[in-house]
């Protein structure tokens, strides 16, 4: 499986997290550049990971629409769930968090 993750520059715990989950591929972006803006989504995301503090907020409305369009799940995380970022990073269809 393969999992995306969206801003943020630290995201080491959301990664671990990811990959205790069973994903394979995980994916970052920074969300800094305006190009992130108009790159495509890579094929094969299962699931994304938004860190909502450090993407503006084109990017997060694009990838709302990529990710419901592709049926892909999502969570959003902000500043002060990064701690927590370990339940949130996990969707409920493998039955962790």
């Amino acid at each position: 499986m393969k999992a995306m993750i969206i801003g943020g520059d630290k995201v080491e715990t959301t990664r671990r997290a990811l990959l205790a989950s069973g994903y394979a591929d995980i994916v970052h972006w920074s969300g800094r550049k305006s190009s992130d803006l108009k790159r495509e989504v890579p094929t094969g995301i299962d699931h994304m990971v938004i860190m909502l503090d450090f993407v503006n907020h084109n990017l997060a409305r694009r990838m709302k629409a990529v990710a419901r369009a592709q049926q892909i799940s999502m969570a959003y995380v902000g500043r002060k769930q990064v701690s927590g970022a370990v339940q949130l990073a996990c969707p409920r269809h493998l039955g962790i968090g």
